[in-house]
């Protein structure tokens, strides 16, 4: 069960919740796929305005983007976008409300943008006395933690919390780090998504599928290269490449690594949008062949290998999404499975002595 669908149960927290707006996105749905903003409005709530993060309210921008749409297309309901948004510019549009709702789903990797939002809405709540109530949601990853932890001089809107780079915390704790009084509506945290579970909807345009989700935690990093990660094509983050690349060779190397149960297939595409729009690339397509417990070292591996061929990174960007100084040392294909081991050891410390004052719900 999912915050949205304990609050549809028991609507009580909401009395007295005066004007009440609401911050979600496609992926806010009840099991039965229907929008939170059309339960909660059958339910009773009574909405007055609609918000969204990245991607826009409607999921229809690609990253980066977040279309203006002014009024939802279901309820009718005036719209915000709060993306690229200062916290002064996001406290002037939830000043309009006195409750504002947030039912969003996160993906648990800390340079997914959506907790940078909520972190900016919790202190733009403080300038605007708006209530924020979390409706919770399973984090995807679960939550075993892996990759380094974020120093605080690498923060940025792709790393807004001093979190592991997959950070093993629902929404609603993150929320907790930031105002450790904010007000969650627990959900089910273990509760699977797919057959029997809860469905999967894309909570952005790129992750299509929860196996693309857990890939995205290691290549997600190739956004920090040249490299195009897949977005444009069929298969985002699980297709990398570029002109140039030697596919055949960088599916070999890859393939005489231990990264897990990964194969990589020399693959050729064209992107439609993106890095590379129209040109013709050759990289690897990664294939999953059973549960993949750790993503991080593929991710690692991969970008190591491309620049073995040249390749070039971004160190900027690569320590933004690492948390950590970049040294092309770090991505040494070879040392992927040992560096990233040492991090989760690492993480896991950190999570029990920094984190845990955060936990909604027991660990193992």
């Amino acid at each position: 069960m999912t915050g949205l669908e304990r609050l549809l149960l028991d609507p009580s927290p909401l009395q007295g919740a005066g004007r009440i707006g609401l911050l979600t996105h496609p992926a806010g749905v009840t099991r039965d796929l229907i929008p939170s903003a059309v339960a909660l409005l059958r339910a009773g709530v009574r909405l007055e305005r609609l918000y969204g993060p990245e991607h826009g309210i409607d999921g229809s921008g690609q990253a980066g983007e977040a279309p203006e749409v002014t009024a939802d297309r279901q309820t009718g309901l005036p719209t915000h976008s709060l993306y690229h948004k200062s916290p002064s510019e996001i406290a002037e549009r939830i000043a309009q409300v006195d409750t504002l709702l947030v039912d969003v789903q996160d993906v648990g990797v800390r340079f997914y943008t959506y907790v940078s939002t909520l972190v900016q809405v919790l202190e733009a709540a403080r300038q605007s006395g708006t209530r924020v109530v979390v409706l919770d949601r399973p984090n995807p990853l679960g939550f075993p933690v892996e990759g380094p932890v974020l120093e605080p001089r690498f923060r940025s809107f792709v790393g807004a919390l001093e979190l592991p780079l997959r950070h093993g915390l629902t929404l609603g704790e993150c929320a907790r780090l930031v105002e450790p009084g904010v007000e969650v509506i627990p959900c089910d945290p273990l509760e699977p998504f797919g057959y029997g579970g809860l469905p999967w909807v894309p909570p952005s345009p790129n992750l299509p599928d929860l196996e693309t989700a857990r890939l995205y935690v290691g290549t997600g990093l190739v956004e920090g290269s040249a490299a195009s990660e897949g977005r444009g094509t069929a298969l985002p983050f699980r297709l990398v490449g570029a002109p140039g690349i030697d596919a055949v060779a960088l599916a070999r190397r890859l393939n005489g690594l231990d990264l897990g149960p990964v194969r990589f297939r020399p693959a050729y595409f064209t992107p439609a949008f993106s890095k590379h729009a129209g040109q013709p690339c050759a990289g690897v397509q990664i294939h999953v062949l059973e549960p993949l417990a750790r993503a991080l070292p593929v991710g690692m591996a991969l970008v190591g290998a491309l620049a073995e061929q040249g390749l070039e990174l971004n160190p900027d960007w690569l320590q933004k999404l690492l948390g950590v100084p970049f040294a092309p040392e770090l991505f040494a294909p070879e040392q992927a499975q040992e560096r990233c081991h040492a991090w989760e050891l690492e993480a896991r410390r950190y999570a029990q002595e920094r984190l845990s004052t955060a936990w909604l719900y027991p660990r193992g």
